[in-house]
């Protein structure tokens, strides 16, 4: 990686860039690790490349002293810059407390407690931040053409694709007794990058492909779905309509195979976000949107109720991943981290107890803790923004930019939503290529004047 990366940095900006974007993903993928254990963490390869882009576009911005940013997205990178600020003002908190306070370990299945200290981990985790706001708006002002966003938006797919066929063939070792080659994408460091080892505890091996975990596989796939629906509709395609179709049948397949809650959930999530999306850019009718979504639900509940009464194996993962997700195991240790984060937040309600010290196992109650209302308010009021401007400029327009901004604003949506139920991943990429990519394509283009016709003579 390091002879590419650099080839990149000196030779062509726009393969930097492709790199990073297509690595994004690959959460359990690193560059380089440090620690061992428990204690160990990993520079992912997304970060590598997309650390070399930024830093060949910052060198640029010096050259011609340009620094400004474009106008179409300033409102929302302005929200996104007052949340860093909070976010750093909050790191006061922990030397205010200054081991007053016992925080419980990060770890799953560790009860352990430990005083709260300003440690290096909170100067590491605002880096993060920093690193991921400085990403999402660098992806939104580079995506503003038309000619960039479709070129993201192939890359990107791609990786989903090539992400599924290593799905796939981690499935395939599973089922086979082969043994799984996770030496090559999940080398990862990192405590939390051992997902490929996960089973659902009845005897189903899970699939988390190049991600940490199944869960963020998952929820990498949900968000990039919405890419593939117009090629369904005939409105348009990423590649072609018989490719884009390909690509999101398998994405769902792999969906399935992960066994994963969050990918359930989200696909749940979408169908309901769809059609609001379907009938605000008058796609479908009011009559042809609730037809069709009695009948698919009806089809879906028909086929779960006779697949888990017939097979044993899908009624165990209904049962493990679905029903008793949250009755024992991993799912009680994620409700415990976040009853005590919320206490947490309770004792010091402004700011939290500083960005990085809490643990909890979802979005809202991650943010209260670690920056408290302050921070929460404003990163809500970013994310309000850039949603808010997506929907109010949809429309039934077929042109590139329409479908993109619908696609993105889907994926943001189904994103969000599916965080609400699991550790918020602001430490991985694809969060904020997500959120780059919905601001470059949320603001609304002006309409074209019409030119006027010359008077007509006396």
């Amino acid at each position: 990686m390091l002879p590419v990366g650099l080839a990149g940095l000196f030779l062509s900006k726009k393969w930097l860039y492709r790199l990073f974007v297509f690595w994004t993903l690959f959460s359990a993928s690193s560059a380089a690790n440090f620690g061992e254990g428990e204690n160990g963490s990993a520079l992912q390869v997304w970060m590598f490349f997309g650390f070399l882009w930024l830093f060949r576009v910052g060198l640029e911005h010096i050259s011609t002293l340009s620094f400004s940013i474009d106008r179409r997205i300033l409102r929302p990178c302005l929200w996104l810059i007052t949340f860093l600020f909070a976010a750093s003002i909050s790191l006061i908190m922990p030397i205010y407390i200054n081991g007053t306070l016992a925080i419980s370990s990060p770890n799953l299945f560790d009860n352990s407690e430990t005083p709260l200290y300003f440690t290096s981990h909170n100067v590491t985790q605002l880096l993060y931040l920093i690193f991921g706001v400085a990403i999402a708006i660098s992806v939104a002002h580079h995506n503003l053409p038309d000619e960039h966003r479709h070129e993201t938006e192939k890359v990107i797919l791609f990786s989903a694709l090539f992400l599924s066929v290593w799905g796939l063939l981690q499935f395939f070792c599973n089922s086979t007794g082969i043994p799984y080659p996770d030496y090559i994408f999940n080398n990862s460091g990192s405590a939390s990058g051992k997902g490929f080892t996960e089973t659902l505890g009845v005897g189903v091996s899970r699939i988390s492909s190049a991600a940490v975990e199944p869960s963020m596989f998952a929820q990498s796939l949900i968000t990039l779905l919405p890419l593939t629906l117009p090629a369904w509709l005939r409105r348009g395609s990423v590649f072609s309509v018989s490719v884009d179709r390909l690509i999101s049948v398998l994405l769902l397949v792999l969906l399935i195979l992960s066994t994963s809650s969050t990918a359930y959930l989200g696909l749940l999530i979408l169908a309901i976000l769809l059609w609001p999306s379907l009938l605000r850019t008058r796609t479908v009718s009011i009559a042809r949107a609730f037809k069709f979504t009695a009948v698919a639900a009806a089809a879906v509940l028909a086929v779960v109720a006779i697949a888990a009464s017939s097979i044993p194996v899908v009624s165990r993962v209904v049962n493990a991943a679905l029903l008793n997700k949250y009755s024992g195991g991993s799912g009680l240790d994620r409700v415990w981290s976040i009853g005590l984060a919320f206490g947490y937040f309770q004792k010091f309600p402004l700011l939290g107890i500083g960005w990085g010290s809490a643990t909890s196992h979802d979005m809202v109650v991650k943010l209260l803790s670690n920056v408290g209302i302050v921070g929460t308010f404003t990163f809500l009021l970013a994310m309000h923004c850039v949603m808010r401007a997506s929907w109010r400029s949809l429309d039934s327009s077929v042109f590139p930019l329409s479908l993109s901004r619908s696609a993105w604003f889907l994926g943001l949506a189904v994103f969000l939503c599916t965080s609400i139920f699991i550790a918020f991943p602001l430490a991985f990429g694809n969060f904020w290529i997500v959120l780059g990519m919905a601001m470059s394509t949320g603001w609304k283009a002006e309409p074209a004047l019409t030119p006027m016709r010359p008077p007509l003579p006396a």
